[in-house]
């Protein structure tokens, strides 16, 4: 039940939670390698008033170390008897990592963001807030087709399980209304910033362009990475429409950087925008007082990750096999987790948290 201490957002936030049982308070692991006092976390902890306590990340900050330190951070909330469900880790490559230490120890995952299909597969004990790659595929390429019209669609993607599943989930989606994939080509999985790497962007988006005319790219990158490649694509030719998965969705503006974006030609995936409802206005309102600035698609998905193993705690006690029970019961014999990002469940995809926005311009 809604709690309400004091008017404002923390009467419609705060969540009252009956005893868990003896023993310490239960904690919920952080599998995203940031500052222990980052802003979102001050904003969940605010929420969740100290009835369930974060663990944060503490494998280290090594990113040529990802294998390693996902795989230690994993062991480590599982062999912390406290922790009782884990938030994260931050990508697909990640998650996936993860989920092969929890569903053997048996810790309920909660994924905010990863879109790999192989993660919603991982086991029992491993639920994901979004839809996976191939509903994200057709979503893109239904746009793509009935309302751009197009029939020409190139596919800029990096070479991890975020990337190659996404191609794949483009390319069934074309194949069902008949299209081939114009040309596909494998983009860096690093920054574009440096004369060295945008040479190496700009080669292989150039070439794509120049062997296939398309109509249409969809880019499926990081964040950075697809604004960087949009800049390309545009450059070469203004007139082709650029869809970006869930990187570009992410952002509201187009960076001022990137000058040869024409927004006009521009959609993004996202997850999640602002809704009107109490919830929302709360939420937004939160996270301004602690981001300084409006809250992004990813960080609604991360705190409803959060709110829902705290649900979980609240109503069946620090044990993780029950609350493992009650996550997989919502939709089924439990109404849908009432989240930020709308009604949690998992017995099917969340098809309905899928939207296509239009970035707006850079301020001068």
């Amino acid at each position: 039940m809604l709690f309400s201490r004091h008017s404002g957002v923390g009467s419609v936030l705060a969540v009252v939670f009956v005893a868990c049982g003896p023993g310490a308070t239960p904690r919920v692991g952080d599998a995203f390698p940031r500052d222990e006092n980052a802003p979102l976390l001050s904003a969940v902890r605010e929420s969740l008033r100290d009835s369930v306590v974060i663990e944060p990340w503490s494998a280290g900050s090594d990113q040529l170390q990802t294998v390693q330190l996902n795989t230690e951070q994993a062991v480590a909330f599982a062999e912390n008897k406290a922790v009782v469900g884990v938030v994260g880790h931050s990508g697909s490559r990640d998650a996936l990592l993860g989920a092969a230490v929890y569903n053997v120890r048996g810790v309920p995952q909660v994924v905010p963001n990863a879109t790999s299909r192989l993660v919603a597969a991982a086991g029992p004990w491993t639920f994901t807030l979004v839809p996976n790659d191939s509903v994200e595929g057709k979503f893109i390429t239904d746009f793509a087709v009935d309302s751009l019209h197009a029939r020409r669609v190139n596919v800029l993607y990096v070479g991890d399980e975020y990337g190659v599943g996404l191609r794949d989930g483009i390319r069934t989606g074309l194949r069902q209304r008949g299209i081939e994939i114009a040309d596909a080509a494998v983009v860096p999985a690093l920054p574009c910033a440096s004369p060295e790497n945008l040479a190496v962007y700009r080669g292989i988006a150039v070439a794509s362009i120049r062997r296939s005319r398309p109509e249409v790219v969809v880019l499926v990158s990081s964040t950075p990475g697809s604004w960087c490649l949009a800049d390309i694509v545009h450059g070469e030719d203004p007139d082709i429409w650029v869809l970006g998965a869930d990187g570009i969705g992410s952002t509201e503006k187009v960076p001022a950087e990137f000058g040869h974006v024409v927004p006009e030609r521009l959609r993004g995936v996202t997850f999640w925008t602002p809704g009107t409802d109490s919830l929302n206005q709360a939420f937004v309102e939160l996270l301004r007082r602690h981001l300084q600035r409006d809250p992004t698609a990813g960080e609604a998905l991360q705190y409803d990750a959060f709110m829902v193993l705290a649900a979980a705690v609240r109503s069946v006690g620090n044990d993780r096999r029950a609350i493992r029970s009650w996550l997989a019961s919502l939709g089924i014999s439990r109404p849908p987790f009432a989240g930020v990002t709308g009604p949690i469940a998992f017995d099917a995809p969340r098809t309905g948290i899928l939207r296509m926005i239009a970035p707006q311009p850079s301020t001068p």
